[in-house]
């Protein structure tokens, strides 16, 4: 059940991450290289999860 949970939390930090440094501190573009770095990491356990739990 965990397994299923956890990458929810780690997405919904993902969004909280991003609406943080778009809206509070506005300097998202500074960190770009972690943004899309956090969007491949995403999407590659998109994918994982998606071809395991098929």
């Amino acid at each position: 059940m965990l397994r299923l949970i956890l990458p929810v939390a780690f997405i919904i930090l993902f969004i909280g991450w991003i609406l943080y440094h778009t809206v509070i501190r506005k300097d998202l573009k500074k960190n770009l290289n972690t943004f899309y770095l956090g969007l491949f990491f995403t999407f590659t356990w998109v994918i994982l999860y998606a071809l395991l739990l098929r």
